[in-house]
């Protein structure tokens, strides 16, 4: 199933963009319905100015639209809110100023002071469009204006009014009515941008805790003993598996240090040395280490001396950083051995390539590019890491799904979790894999996604399955309406025949 391209209206509302933070596309659909607004009315001020004579600012008002849609076009190539923004500002503020120094808005008495309520017009719409900086900024701005025309007011300077005198009180009034209901309308936005940046804040923390509980099930459900210790060495995290393992209960270890049937020849847990000396792994332990990797992984065959008669075991573990490279804990599992260490690195290897196997899983960065292909989508699609990582992934998919993945890792970027997305992919060899698919928002350390993580369940065999029943079934319904045609035509041949006998 394919979803319909963005209509010709949205797409000039985005500028034709979709993978960008939603805060940045809310701000270019609302300079884009601003220069669109601009560019409708400037035109009708523009002939009302002709038709009480006040030319010049005919000519005012038809440049100011064509400004608008200069800076329309510009947001559209740059895709820079900031400066298209500011111009929009500097746009209407000259088009206010220029109306106001030729309509008498600033003379002595009278209803004509009430054009400058579009001052505060003003500084709204630089506060919303362009933030509260720029916003002050414009402010002092509009404050110096008005200084200055005071000043020019008390040193008795003559002010040019191009309106007729009897167009000027209703045309002053009319002024401040529409710029009261603007600024309502500003009133209205400010709210509304309130309330969403609020519900948006709400959807973050429910999907990073979607998120942590989907963490923490996987290490929970895992056949393999698996803890977790912060940087003070306390146990935050102790699967069903350890339980068994070691017969501790989650309640009775947690928050504190790791266990010592856990402890490596009758010091701390691995997961405890990385803490403190990665270094001192390899010269202590010699030929125990089995692999690292620069990252800080380690694994390694050693001696549990309190767990059940002095077993050994298989241990790997890793530290967890966080976004800036600090080390805030880490993470260690346990394989137990009871016969030769070859056969149970076999046996590690062969639990940890089922789990991976299951589920094939790739980030997506903002730009739409693979930053991450794990060892199961190599396995399960053909396409080793460097083949994929920095690639789009639709060059894999097909075609038909491609609207909806795109639609999908949007959806995605703007802060949603997806579940349940029928996928359809090709492996190296032209082979179809069919995948259930949940999408799920990563963020960096300020709270702003940065990546989707995108995990499959591979659904191949059931859904070839499928496909055959249906085959089956069309084939069975030929053949059916077949028998029931030839079961009408021997009808109306034995009609036929015995009708003849009859006669």
């Amino acid at each position: 199933m394919t979803l319909e391209s963005p209509s010709v209206f949205e797409n000039l509302l985005t500028s034709g963009a979709r993978l960008v933070e939603p805060a940045v596309l809310r701000r270019i659909k609302v300079l884009n319905a601003f220069g669109l607004s601009f560019v409708i009315c400037a035109p009708f001020l523009g002939f009302f100015y002709f038709y009480v004579g006040a030319f010049p600012l005919f000519y005012v008002c038809i440049l100011s639209g064509l400004a608008g849609i200069f800076l329309i076009s510009l947001l559209r190539i740059t895709k820079n809110t900031a400066l298209v923004g500011n111009l929009a500002v500097l746009v209407l503020w000259g088009t206010l100023a220029a109306i106001r120094w030729q309509t008498g808005g600033v003379a002595a008495g009278g209803l004509m002071l009430l054009s400058w309520v579009w001052n505060a017009v003003l500084i709204l719409l630089a506060i919303f469009m362009t933030g509260y900086l720029w916003g002050t900024i414009w402010a002092c701005l509009v404050f110096l204006e008005t200084a200055f025309s005071v000043f020019l007011f008390r040193t008795g300077y003559h002010f040019i009014n191009l309106l007729p005198a009897e167009v000027s009180p209703v045309y002053s009034l009319g002024s401040y009515l529409l710029g009261l209901l603007v600024v309502l309308l500003f009133a209205f936005l400010f709210e509304k941008e309130s309330s969403e940046a609020l519900a948006r804040e709400e959807e973050k923390a429910r999907v990073l805790r979607e998120s942590t509980k989907y963490i923490e099930d996987i290490l929970l459900r895992s056949p393999v003993p698996t803890f977790v210790v912060d940087r003070r060495h306390r146990v935050v995290q102790w699967n069903r598996a350890c339980q068994e393992l070691t017969g501790i209960p989650p309640d009775t270890i947690l928050g504190k240090e790791v266990c010592e049937e856990l402890a490596i020849n009758n010091g701390g847990s691995l997961a405890d040395k990385i803490l403190e000396d990665p270094e001192c792994l390899t010269t202590q332990y010699g030929d125990s280490v089995l692999s690292q990797t620069d990252s800080g992984a380690f694994s390694l065959e050693a001696t549990l001396p309190f767990l059940g008669n002095g077993e050994k075991a298989i241990m790997s573990a890793a530290p967890i950083v966080d976004q800036d490279g600090f080390v805030k804990g880490a993470i260690q599992t346990i394989q137990s051995t009871v016969t030769g260490s070859m056969n149970r690195t076999s046996s590690v290897s062969e639990l940890i390539e089922n789990i991976e196997s299951s589920y094939p899983a790739y980030k997506i960065d903002r730009s739409g590019k693979i930053k991450e292909w794990n060892r199961a989508c190599e396995q399960v699609f053909g396409y080793s890491a460097s083949q994929m990582v920095g690639n789009n992934p639709l060059a894999v998919l097909s075609k038909p799904y491609r609207p909806n993945f795109r639609e999908t890792i949007v959806r995605c970027l703007q802060g949603e979790t997806v579940d349940g997305k029928e996928w359809k992919y090709y492996t190296t060899e032209g082979e179809p894999v069919y995948v259930l698919a949940k999408v799920i928002p990563e963020y960096d350390a300020s709270g702003e996604i940065n990546s989707c993580l995108v995990v499959h369940t591979n659904i191949t065999d059931l859904k070839l399955r499928l496909k055959r029943l249906e085959r089956f079934a069309v084939d069975s319904k030929e053949k059916y309406k077949k028998l029931v045609d030839e079961y009408q035509l021997l009808k109306k041949n034995i009609a036929t025949f015995i009708r003849k006998k009859e006669g």
